[in-house]
């Protein structure tokens, strides 16, 4: 008999006859059943809105770092890839490809490739690099995989100080919030000239919040050095923080139901680009060295301008009826797909935000992303019928 068990059975005894029951006094259960209802009456205090904090950025180097605990060191081993592996390590690779992180890799490779990676396939590649399924191929992480070491230990090293860095960067922009849910980033090891970092949805991740993806494999080319690639890096991460944080905010923000990420219009969805993605650019170049050549304070410079104007003719081609439906669906992807400075839609939200934080102010700027794409493209519109030297939105886009 357990102890819950014995309680139970005391408790259940009938009262002896010759126990005293205490009486309570009439007033005494009034003023009881008053204060039970006053206190029920009285709400609990919401808690005070807050801006994205440090706490709220969290890290799980673990993916990247079990892939790289499963190969030898540079010095230690064949400079190819193994061609012997035993029965244990496969089975670790195995469990490996099960662990959330690399169920969401699998996930967007699935969606992206249009090919299935199976548990089998996965374990494969990660015993045997030079192998390449569905397009997943670790053999130029394996090539690096001590670089790939030295940037995850550089990581670890400094996370206390650039989680509060990241959360300040991508929070700057977006309204306080009473709760954020965690801003979660996954360090995995992955193909080169893939992807570097992206954002997931939750029913992608296999999670209830979006998930921040960073491939390590496409970082190490950020710079010669360990600590070029993580300031470099830094930038990128709140670029996606952004992302997600927005996410959780989507909801509550009335101006972005109009605007979803897979919203069927082709000017609801270039607008959306521009101001969630133009944002996050914005997020991510705004501090990088050179910034200054490429925002320019009074004349537009060339990136500036060559966004505009491709912008304007995408707008044309995507209300073109009479052309090929499969060339209007590619021009729309190159808003935000393709050669960093060749994604208008990305690249002229950029340029916006920018003009409207430096003519109007940080405030306006947040009030904008706020209030979604659609006030976001007319606040800028805003800015540039001042300043006759500024590129104009598309008025099919503005509704202007």
């Amino acid at each position: 008999m357990n102890i819950t068990e014995r309680w139970w059975r005391a408790s259940s005894k009938p009262h002896s006859p010759l126990t005293l029951r205490p009486r309570r006094h009439p007033v005494f259960t009034v003023a009881l059943c008053v204060t039970l209802l006053v206190a029920l009456a009285i709400p609990a205090a919401r808690p005070a809105a807050r801006p994205l904090a440090g706490s709220d950025v969290v890290f799980d180097f673990r993916p990247a770092a079990d892939i790289l605990s499963m190969w030898p060191g540079v010095g230690k081993g064949a400079t190819e890839a193994p061609r012997r592996v035993r029965s244990s390590e496969r089975r670790a690779a195995l469990k490996l490809g099960q662990s959330p992180a690399h169920r969401a890799l699998r996930s967007f490779i699935a969606a992206e490739n249009r090919c299935v990676l199976t548990d089998d396939n996965f374990a494969r590649v990660v015993t045997h690099p030079d192998s390449t399924l569905c397009g997943l191929s670790l053999q130029p992480a394996y090539a690096d995989r001590d670089k790939l070491r030295a940037l995850v230990a550089e990581l670890r090293g400094r996370a206390d100080s650039l989680r509060p860095r990241i959360a300040a960067e991508a929070g700057r922009y977006l309204p306080p919030a009473e709760l954020w849910r965690p801003i979660r980033i996954w360090f995995v090891v992955s193909s080169r000239w893939s992807f570097d970092a992206v954002t997931l949805p939750p029913d992608m991740a296999g999670t209830v919040e979006p998930i921040v993806l960073v491939n390590l494999t496409e970082v190490i080319e950020y710079g010669a050095t360990t600590t070029e690639r993580v300031e470099t890096l830094a930038h990128v991460l709140a670029h996606e923080a952004f992302h997600s944080a927005l996410r959780q905010r989507e909801p509550v923000l009335g101006g972005w139901a109009k605007y979803p990420l897979s919203a069927r219009s082709p000017l609801n969805y270039i607008a959306r680009i521009m101001a969630d993605e133009g944002v996050a650019h914005w997020v991510d170049w705004r501090e990088r060295p050179g910034a200054d050549s490429i925002f320019t304070a009074r004349v537009p410079g060339p990136r500036e301008a060559k966004a505009f104007d491709q912008l304007a003719l995408a707008v044309r081609r995507v209300r073109d009826r009479g052309g090929d439906a499969g060339a209007r669906t590619e021009v729309l992807q190159m808003a935000s797909t393709g050669p960093l400075w060749s994604k208008y839609g990305a690249i002229s939200g950029m340029f916006a935000a920018y003009r409207i934080e430096s003519r109007l102010g940080l405030d306006s700027l947040r009030a904008a992303i706020g209030g979604g794409p659609g006030e976001f493209l007319k606040m800028y519109g805003r800015v540039a019928a001042a300043d006759t030297l500024l590129k104009r939105v598309p008025a099919a886009l503005s509704g202007g």
